[in-house]
């Protein structure tokens, strides 16, 4: 499709749709309404400085060139996607953007419609939330990196996450000798075989040089909605190369330890044979200093817990001992390292762990739920469930539940008719229903598109049969306004499958055949005309299938 700039102004100009045509991300037409997605007053400002990398977050400067180089060398539609932006201020924008080949002028260019959406991917979730953090992170598959932040490249020897990305091959900074075990050790975590630990690595950079770092790995689903790895780094050079001194140099102890002592990051100190603190640095002082000490005054610490490690140590014969997750003085969480010395005493190191966790659980609740609706997903919810089983059997208690799964009517038209932004909305409003009129320990979860589920410990048939039917009319009353006036509005109405498993008393209905016979009867309420609950407990699942042809 072949455009002039005139006519194109005249089909775009005004229109509210944003629309930029660009050649190797620089601008040569733009209308106001894109202009001022980006926090430009209109078009002129905006082609006043057309290079589109301004407003491109720098992790995704390598990938946005790379498909731009692509689509110029292509024809046709590329699709939507949705993206996140920056505007001129810095602050975030997302959108919903569509790519074509067209040609304009004396070749080919890009051209690029837009608009505003309320919610992002995961992937831009991660950096929007990551991306200027001092903690190194990385997002991999089989050890080629996916996304990673400014942090993790210059623990890396990059210049900023751009420089790392035209190169992702994360395998090259392994030593040879480590590779197949790091793979192996990636491919259990990736495929759901182990779960990701804490572990300490020494990693070769490009330059030769030797660098250490703490690596926590996770599990999560990726924007493409394939499994990938989130890695969180923690540069520990000091550390180690701390410990290395001090394991070669005896001579001269005192004067060399307390210098190292004093300018490492990490909380470190010696107790003597007494078990008093002969020597600390800041770090230490902060964590387990008592209050009230005036700054004058030699600090006093509380040291309780690492004198009762110390104490079994000694009576059990061990050289060294780890303490994780302990709760210092301050109130912080720290892992604490405790290392015999020659002529006795004891060296300590603790490294301040609680904002580390704080980022943990952030990461987990990423990885188990729905970033559009906030309910859980598919991961998420198996997990829960396992809890509760738990739960009960610890309180000697049968675990029994009720299982509705829910499938919203025509949503495709919906989107259709209103936009994707309008759809998006719904979900929302559906998952918002759904846990308000539940109880605490009810779960509700996404499952993909519009199907949804809600899980009810210790309902019975009837009680399930009824919680049905309530949300069933909750959802038909659910509006949600098109136009800014409120004359338009979206409507939607769901089909619900119900069945109970758990503990019966003829035998065990796990939660994957649950799923199968609420499935099976929410496909029967939508046969039967839609907006409606169908019930069926398992046995009659198993009797229709014996009355089948195939059986």
């Amino acid at each position: 499709m072949r455009f002039e700039p005139t006519e194109i102004a005249r089909l775009y100009g005004r229109s509210r749709v944003g629309v930029v045509v660009h050649k190797d991300l620089k601008a040569v037409y733009v209308n106001d309404a894109y202009a001022k997605m980006l926090g430009r007053r209109d078009a002129k400002d905006f082609m006043a400085s057309p290079d589109m990398r301004q407003y491109i977050p720098p992790s995704f400067h390598h990938e946005a060139a790379k498909l731009s180089q692509t689509f110029q060398q292509s024809n046709g539609f590329h699709g939507w996607k949705k993206v996140y932006n920056l505007r001129a201020d810095g602050s975030p924008v997302w959108m919903e953007i569509s790519d074509e080949t067209v040609e304009w002028q004396d070749g080919s260019a890009v051209l690029t419609t837009a608009q505003m959406i309320d919610n992002g991917t995961t992937a831009m979730q991660v950096d929007h939330m990551l991306g200027r953090s001092f903690i190194g992170v990385m997002v991999h598959r089989n050890m080629t990196a996916l996304y990673v932040n400014d942090a993790f490249a210059r623990l890396m020897g990059a210049e900023d996450a751009s420089s790392f990305m035209a190169n992702p091959n994360a395998l090259r900074f392994i030593p040879k000798k480590n590779q197949s075990r790091a793979v192996k050790h990636v491919a259990a975590i990736l495929n759901g075989d182990r779960r990701g630990e804490r572990h300490r690595v020494n990693d070769i950079l490009d330059n030769g040089m030797s660098v250490w770092r703490d690596l926590t790995d996770e599990r999560i689903l990726w924007h493409d909605g394939k499994p990938a790895i989130l890695t969180t780094a923690h540069d520990v050079q000091d550390e180690v190369q701390m410990h290395d001194q001090l394991v070669r140099t005896k001579s001269g102890l005192e004067e060399a330890v307390t210098e190292v002592i004093r300018m490492v990051p990490s909380a470190v100190a010696m107790l003597d044979s007494k078990l008093d603190v002969i020597h600390y640095n800041y770090e230490f002082s902060r964590l387990f200093g008592k209050d009230g000490t005036t700054e004058d005054a030699e600090p006093s610490f509380e040291i309780a817990a690492l004198c009762e490690c110390y104490q079994r140590l000694t009576a059990n014969g061990h050289g060294h001992a780890t303490i994780d997750e302990m709760e210092t003085p301050s109130g912080r969480l720290a892992d604490i390292r405790m290392n015999m010395m020659e002529g006795g005493g004891v060296m300590i190191s603790a490294t301040d762990i609680t904002d580390h966790k704080r980022k943990e659980e952030f990461l987990d609740t990423l990885a188990s739920t729905d970033p559009l609706t906030r309910a859980l997903n598919r991961r998420g919810f198996e997990s829960a469930v396992s809890r509760l089983r738990e739960i009960r059997h610890l309180k000697d208690k049968s675990w029994v539940f009720g299982l509705i799964v829910l499938d919203l009517d025509f949503f495709k038209q919906v989107n259709d008719t209103y936009g994707h932004a309008i759809g998006d909305r719904l979900l929302e409003k559906v998952a918002q229903v759904l846990r308000q009129a539940l109880r605490d320990d009810d779960l509700v979860v996404r499952l993909g598109g519009e199907e949804f589920a809600v899980l009810l410990p210790s309902a019975t048939a009837a009680v399930t049969k009824r919680i049905a039917e309530r949300l069933a009319s909750m959802i038909r009353d659910i509006e949600v306004q098109v136009d800014k006036d409120g004359k338009t509005v979206a409507k939607v109405t769901a089909s619900f499958g119900a069945t109970v498993g758990g503990e019966g008393r003829q035998k065990f209905i796990d939660l994957a055949d649950a799923m199968r016979v609420a499935d099976c009867a929410m496909y029967a309420a939508k046969e039967a005309g839609r907006d409606q609950v169908k019930f069926r407990m398992p046995d009659q699942e198993n009797a229709e299938l014996a009355k089948s042809p195939s059986s």
